[in-house]
């Protein structure tokens, strides 16, 4: 993982927001080829093994079929599809993308200049100076409302959407599978027999009598 990705990276442990602290055994070119990210607050543990961070928890996650990898088109006709869904237009912003939507990681950071963090992508997926990879459960390792958008495949617990909704800014877009109810505080946009797309709305700032 490119050295200067690890500050989008959090403790998944229920405690106040903090950065994590980067061990680093191996480094090459500023990526981090082994490490270890640690959380001041609790002093739970994350591996980076082969650039690959692990945020998994000991959860068991799915074993993907062997097969060939997406061609070019294909991959850049998903991040278009991703960029349209998730109204990537921010040049900069952070955009994650899990499971088979994760294979168009590196074609959307270069086609809309943003960062990509891959969860749990399939095998072939590289990493660059703008693209991370992830190995997770139901928690999304960011700080809450960093990131635009969050588009996941069924291949995650249903638990992961709350995770997202966390994540995502206000505005921010979630595209979900259709086999999970989309989380009742979001908007839906639009749905068809794969996949939702639903915007979370504007913060509501709640004044006391005081405040009036």
């Amino acid at each position: 993982m490119f050295i200067e990705l690890l500050d989008l990276l959090r403790c998944i442990n229920a405690h106040e927001d903090t950065w994590l602290v980067a061990s680093l055994k191996a480094v090459s070119s500023r990526f981090v080829l082994d490490g270890t990210l640690g959380c001041p607050t609790c002093s739970a543990k994350y591996a980076i093994t082969t650039g690959i961070a692990d945020f998994s928890g000991g959860a068991e996650l799915p074993r993907r079929k062997p097969g060939q990898r997406a061609s070019t088109l294909e991959r850049e006709e998903l991040a278009t599809r991703a960029g349209a869904f998730l109204n990537v237009t921010e040049p900069g912003a952070t955009v994650v993308l899990g499971g088979s939507w994760g294979s168009a990681a590196q074609e959307l950071s270069l086609m809309s200049e943003v960062r990509v963090l891959a969860l749990n992508s399939e095998s072939g997926v590289e990493e660059s100076e703008t693209v991370g990879l992830l190995l997770v459960g139901s928690d999304i390792p960011v700080a809450p409302g960093s990131v635009l958008g969050v588009a996941i495949d069924s291949s995650f617990p249903p638990g992961i959407l709350a995770s997202a909704v966390k994540a995502i800014r206000p505005g921010g877009r979630i595209v979900g599978p259709a086999e999970f109810p989309p989380p009742p505080d979001l908007l839906v946009l639009a749905h068809d027999e794969n996949y939702w797309v639903a915007e979370k709305g504007p913060e509501v700032i709640k004044l006391s009598r005081a405040d009036r």
